[in-house]
């Protein structure tokens, strides 16, 4: 269908000029001339070419160079998922073209390149750092807000997790935590914390906030009160809501726990399989719990038929998992080194989109998705970075 428009495209414009040449009034020499050059600018017009099929005899990233430039983004991009074609560089060159958009720390208004957390809130991105940087940036418009450029400070002030809930936004740091009301545009810093750092996550199930930290366990807060619990150990690295009131508690020391929050009782996934292992993040997606290792490579945990499969350095080129994330029957996982590493669930087949594709870092540290079905991921030295949800068929 679309080369059918691009060729129609291309008559009308030629059969413009000789028209307006023929009629008895003086056309306008600044409309004339427009035209003319409209219709030069598309590349694939010339005195040889098959005004019919004007990509006739082209490969497909010929094709959908031609389509590229003449302005037609959307079918250039069909094109390039029509039909498998050698991956060569250009192949991963044009994709990342086609599919990838990215913006450095400066670009954003921050100190620095290295993004920890990811929030997507309705239309807004929200974007924390190492060094402390928030902000909120508008994807309709374009443009950040900036609430902190997260400049180097001898204090550590890492943004470990942005959350929303109910017209507020939580910034967990290392050592605090601000509430921004969306409503009233106010800051607040909490100052009942039951801890003073290594606060390490977030999560909010049916009006209680659960917080994790490394080195003072789990706790939760009902009301006004702070509750510790004392399952499971000291070291929380992952907090994560699942299904009915479920919690999904990554440990750093212990492997994985599930936590249902309304009758308090705990599950593990099969025994040895990933058990002791550090996981640094973790997601459900229907069925399947997928989770990232420090060193250990991912897994995905069947919760149906407690099958738990692994992947180690072979599959994902690193061990190193920081983030998952899932769109339709597509998971992806960031790690340190390797990109994103994608798996389709149906097909069992893996893919990798990394620095041949132009992307700014190869380490990926946090990973979200938005409401369009697009991913987003911060990187470790490259800013942020969003991958079109329609580079796969999802």
């Amino acid at each position: 269908m679309f080369l059918l428009s691009a060729a129609a495209l291309i008559f009308f414009s030629c059969t413009t000029e000789t028209v307006l040449s023929d009629t008895a009034e003086s056309p306008d020499e600044t409309e004339v001339h427009n035209q003319s050059v409209a219709a030069a600018e598309i590349p694939f017009i010339s005195e040889t070419d098959n005004i019919d099929d004007p990509l006739k005899s082209k490969t497909t990233l010929e094709e959908v160079s031609l389509l590229w430039h003449a302005g037609f983004h959307d079918d250039a991009r069909l094109r390039f998922n029509a039909e498998n074609t050698d991956k060569d560089d250009e192949w991963h060159l044009w994709r990342g073209r086609l599919f990838i958009e990215q913006w450095s720390g400066s670009d954003l208004g921050l100190a620095g390149e290295n993004i920890s957390a990811l929030l997507s809130d309705n239309d807004d991105i929200w974007a924390g750092t190492w060094t402390g940087g928030v902000i909120r940036f508008s994807v309709p418009l374009g443009t950040p807000t900036v609430w902190d450029p997260g400049l180097p400070s001898l204090a550590v002030r890492t943004v470990n997790r942005i959350l929303s809930d109910n017209g507020v936004v939580r910034v967990l740091r290392y050592a605090s935590l601000e509430r921004y009301n969306k409503r009233s545009g106010k800051w607040f810093t909490e100052t009942d914390l039951p801890a003073s750092d290594r606060l390490q996550d977030l999560c909010i199930i049916n009006n209680k906030t659960y917080l994790a930290t490394l080195g003072y366990g789990l706790w939760v807060k009902t009301g006004v009160n702070w509750q510790k619990i004392d399952y499971p150990g000291l070291f929380i690295n992952r907090l994560e809501e699942g299904d009915d009131g479920e919690l999904l508690v990554a440990t750093m020391d212990m492997g994985l726990f599930l936590y249902d929050t309304n009758n308090h009782s705990w599950t593990q996934p099969p025994s040895g399989r990933i058990s002791e292992k550090n996981i640094t993040s973790l997601i459900r997606e229907g069925k399947y719990i997928i989770g990232g290792t420090y060193g250990n490579g991912a897994f995905i945990w069947n919760t149906d038929n407690s099958d738990v499969k692994t992947f180690n350095r072979d599959t994902l080129g690193d061990p190193w998992v920081l983030a998952v994330a899932g769109i339709g029957h597509h998971f992806y996982f960031g790690t340190f080194g390797s990109g994103l590493n994608v798996l389709d669930i149906k097909s069992g087949e893996w893919d990798r989109i990394s620095l041949a594709e132009g992307i700014s870092s190869a380490d990926i540290a946090s990973l979200i998705k938005d409401n369009e079905g697009n991913l987003w991921a911060g990187t470790l030295g490259g800013g942020i970075i969003r991958v079109s949800g329609s580079i796969y068929d999802d």
